[in-house]
């Protein structure tokens, strides 16, 4: 009875292990490609988002679309960062001034 506790055991822990090795679900990634988005529209309010955030939505956009939800989460993640960022440097630099 050991033994069969012993395997199932085994066997749920490896299955729940490929899960987590297949990478974000779906889900997942068009949450995290929205959050990019609210991001980097709020620095864009406040005239601080960055040169390339839309370039790289497009290509987690397209990753996405593609299946490839490891790239597209990655990237999703960089872009919500760089619209966080920037809009902390646009206030940041509000009223700053350079001589």
């Amino acid at each position: 009875m050991k033994k069969i506790a012993l395997i199932v055991a085994a066997a749920s822990l490896a299955i729940s292990g490929a899960t987590l090795a297949a990478g974000p679900s779906k889900k997942d990634v068009a949450a995290a490609i929205q959050a990019a988005v609210k991001s980097v529209e709020a620095a864009k309010k406040v005239r601080g988002e960055w040169r390339d955030s839309y370039k790289i939505l497009g290509k987690a956009k397209k990753a996405y679309h593609k299946g490839d939800m490891k790239k597209a989460m990655k990237l999703a993640k960089k872009v919500e960062r760089q619209g966080k960022m920037g809009k902390a440097q646009a206030i940041a630099e509000k009223n700053a001034t350079f001589k």
